[in-house]
């Protein structure tokens, strides 16, 4: 007898957590929050967000003690890179609500543009709180109702259960969007979902509630999501999004280029509906832009 996919689901979050809790920790290199390691001549190890180098020495960011700092270089043994710093695809505006458990830290802002019509921007309200706004340009103009925009707004909080082992995002989006009727009607999306892992190689799970024009949705969206960097540029990340509500499964295998200003995504969806399976026959490019602290 088959076991019913909520049940599946459950046990695959299950899984996750404990694996989680209970791995050693991942290498520093893995680290979501920083991108340089300073190792002084006196053995300290430092790691922060690159600001400036000049004559004087290595200024940058040190977010646990929330200030700037400068690392002379007479004091200076090595600099390493430790990776550019991007949100993970699925964090922020996708079909049915993001699908990881990170955020934005304190004063990080972040704006993504998905083929040119769909714009995307969130900040960092506290290093816990991040609040998302975003419009779709080409839904918005050719509707047939002229006072309106397609629109989301896009509050989430992050728990770091075990920093770089088990975070959780809990969160929604309300939405507004054309209907099949030439108007536009509200679609609201509750979430929770886990992850295992860093920002930058991690597993996710996450579970969707559905509610259009205050109707809920009795079953859930299910979503699936890995993203695992290469090197510090490169990386891939494949998504599925499954459920009653959207009536079948969608999957988007993607590659992400990431620099230390702007980031470059392509992914390729294909899944299928009721008995029609589909292929996407463009990828879906995303350009964005990054500025933090």
């Amino acid at each position: 007898m088959p076991i019913p996919l909520p049940c599946l689901f459950v046990q695959l979050c299950l899984c996750l957590t404990f694996w989680g809790l209970v791995s050693p920790p991942l290498n520093a290199q893995m680290s979501a929050d920083y991108e340089v390691l300073i190792q002084t001549n006196d053995g300290r190890s430092i790691r922060g967000r690159s600001v400036s180098q000049d004559s004087t020495g290595y200024r940058f960011w040190v977010r646990k003690h929330g200030r700037e700092t400068l690392v002379q270089n007479s004091d200076i043994k090595s600099v390493d890179t430790i990776r550019f710093w991007a949100p993970p695809v699925g964090s922020y505006l996708n079909p049915v609500g993001p699908n990881n458990g990170f955020g934005l830290k304190k004063g990080e802002v972040y704006w993504r543009n998905y083929m040119l019509s769909s714009n995307f921007a969130a900040v960092g309200i506290t290093d816990n709180f991040s609040l998302g706004a975003g419009i779709d340009i080409a839904s918005s103009l050719t509707a047939e109702d002229d006072h309106t925009l397609t629109y989301a707004i896009a509050p989430k909080f992050t728990i770091p259960v075990k920093p770089d082992l088990v975070s959780i995002g809990i969160g929604g989006i309300f939405l507004n969007l054309p209907d099949y009727e030439g108007g536009f009607s509200t679609h609201n999306l509750y979430y929770t979902a886990i992850s295992i892992g860093s920002q930058h190689r991690n597993v996710s799970a996450g579970i969707t509630m559905v509610q259009v024009e205050g109707s809920l949705r009795a079953s859930p969206v299910y979503t699936l999501n890995a993203n695992w960097f290469i090197n510090a540029i490169f990386g891939v990340n494949a998504e599925l999004i499954t459920g009653a509500p959207i009536e079948g499964s969608v999957i988007l295998p993607g590659i992400q280029l990431m620099g230390r200003w702007v980031d470059f995504g392509i992914s390729y969806p294909m899944g299928w509906f009721e008995d029609d399976r589909f292929l996407s026959p463009l990828p879906v490019a995303s350009l964005s832009f990054k500025f933090s602290r």
